[in-house]
């Protein structure tokens, strides 16, 4: 996890939709007071010094290192505050510039296969890496490709980039939105960060936006609880050329298939290519210059990742980041007190350990941590929860900063892939599967359940304060493009539907025969969190 910070001053600014580039300035007294604040040469605050405490806003991101990029004019200004994963050498610091120092970028996440990006530009073009980090291959890539180098990206990331000779600024995420980036502008000028907090010394005030809450659109839009600060759309890309003209377009959308073309695999061969691609998107993510953990939750979604990776490992396919081949895989949990009611996921989670062999932690959650971490996870958090996991993530990634792990595989993304909630099924059966009609429920059933329907969620994955990077091998774009409709499966025998079918079947050799038959469980089921708050305080 590390932390980007981007400001690109904007004159004449003809927006994109949702964005407006005036500047709330009213009177020459104001609009000075904003030039003294961006003017480099001027006696207010320079960009540098606002950039710097921008970073210092998000240092928790990234304290291995920090560095900065500001043009001579002061209009453009990239930062980069660094957790090293990657090349651990002063090589890998950002931010990254090419050759001649035309283009500029500051990348925040883990671009996967590079080793191959890497050679394919040196063979190509003959480009001359400074050092050896993934993310490096960004500039290879826009100087070869253009705009166009998003869809050659495979990770989880957010970025911006700055071509001087065109006058392009670039900002863009990864196709899942697992990395953050969000923008806003004032005084007229667009103002980028991984953290809403961050935005803070560029001289934003924040303020509640109100409606995105009651109506959470925060969750399922470009929206964000403060008023003003937008989101960069997942697998979409924000360009601004000449300071003057802002758009945001999509460079990546989910390829269905014909729902009317009939399949012509058999269940078998479905469940070979689910596991299949978990079992290269697991690998490809132990691949690290740190060492690397998992968290274990007592569910399916951790415990297939933890079990792909103990049969990676002890089959020679993979190594265990840069810890030695003869180290045992860490894993790490919560653990609730007994009395509380929500035990059981720690129970699991460690009798899956056992089966697997492999080393267990856990993070104590007793009444008085919940009541401790509250408001640190919710500042480091920046978002609206209706239950206390957050807290527990917030004080599992001190575990994890303590273990000294700095790469953490998880299972989140699992539900929304392979339709772990219960409130997917009706929007699942809204019509007849024609591609594979003998897999259809019966038509009564179908329509009682699709009668049922709700509006759909979704959720973000965070780790908290403490530094480490959290990395969701089921939301690989592999993964998700095998994901068949055989994540529901219905049973004539008990007439009911099984959720995440095609995930347990591709996961049956890695997990215990206890998750494999165990039916999905929330953390705080039976658990009432918000009385435990109020006997804490």
């Amino acid at each position: 996890m590390c932390g980007i910070t981007a400001v690109l001053s904007l004159t004449g600014c003809h927006a994109m939709n949702g964005c407006s580039c005036s500047k709330n300035l009213e009177g020459a007294k104001q609009d000075r007071e904003a030039c003294k604040r961006r003017d480099p040469s001027g006696e207010g605050v320079s960009t540098q010094e606002q950039m710097n405490g921008s970073l210092n806003a998000i240092k928790h991101r990234g304290p291995d290192s920090h560095g900065s990029w500001v043009s001579a004019d002061g209009k453009v200004a990239l930062g980069s505050c660094r957790l090293e994963i990657n090349d651990l050498s002063p090589t890998g610091n950002q931010p990254f510039q090419n050759a001649d120092n035309t283009v500029h970028a500051v990348v925040n996440g883990e671009l996967y296969d590079y080793q191959r990006i890497r050679q394919d530009m040196i063979n190509k073009t003959g480009y001359v890496f400074r050092g050896t980090s993934d993310c490096e291959i960004v500039v290879a890539l826009y100087e070869y490709y253009g705009v166009a180098f998003l869809s050659h990206l495979r990770g989880e990331f957010a970025l911006c980039l700055y071509d001087s000779n065109r006058q392009l600024f670039l900002a863009s995420r990864d196709r899942s939105g697992v990395k953050p980036l969000f923008w806003t502008i004032v005084d007229n000028r667009l103002l980028l960060a991984s953290e809403a907090k961050a935005l803070l010394p560029y001289g934003w005030q924040p303020e509640w936006d109100v409606r995105s809450i009651v109506t959470s659109a925060w969750l399922t839009e470009e929206r964000t609880i403060f008023k003003g600060v937008q989101k960069v759309r997942p697998g979409y890309y924000m360009t601004c050329i000449g300071s003057a003209f802002m758009t945001q377009r999509q460079y990546w959308d989910h390829d269905y298939p014909d729902k009317h073309k009939i399949e012509t695999r058999n269940v078998d061969e479905m469940i070979e290519g689910v596991r299949s691609r978990l079992l290269e998107a697991v690998r490809i993510r132990l691949q690290a210059d740190v060492p690397v953990g998992i968290h274990l939750s007592g569910g399916i979604d951790s415990a297939v990742i933890a079990g792909m990776a103990k049969h990676l490992l002890d089959t020679g396919q993979a190594k265990l980041g840069s810890l030695d081949t003869n180290q045992q895989l860490q894993c790490l949990g919560v653990a609730f007190d007994k009395d509380s009611g929500a035990n059981k996921i720690e129970d699991v989670a460690k009798r899956t350990s056992d089966w697997l062999g492999v080393d267990f932690q856990t993070a104590d959650m007793t009444e008085s941590v919940f009541a401790d971490n509250f408001e640190d996870a919710t500042w480091y958090d920046e978002q609206i929860h209706t239950d206390l996991g957050f807290v527990g993530k917030h004080v599992l990634s001190k575990v994890t900063q303590d273990s000294n792990l700095k790469t953490i595989l998880s299972g989140q993304g699992s539900d929304e892939i392979f339709g772990g909630y219960h409130f997917l099924v009706p929007d699942d059966l809204r019509e007849p599967d024609f591609s594979w009609p003998d897999e259809t429920p019966p038509e009564q059933f179908r329509k009682v359940q699709s009668a049922m329907a709700r509006e759909p969620s979704a959720t973000r994955a965070k780790l908290g304060k403490f530094e480490a990077e959290s990395l969701q091998p089921h939301i690989s774009p592999q993964s998700m493009d095998e994901a068949p409709d055989l994540k529901f499966r219905y049973d004539p025998a008990s007439k009911t539907l099984t959720e995440k079918w095609i995930l347990k079947e591709a996961s049956k050799p890695f997990i215990t025969k206890e998750l494999y038959e165990r039916k999905k469980h929330m953390i705080f089921d039976g658990w009432d969190e918000f009385s435990l708050i109020e006997k804490s305080y």
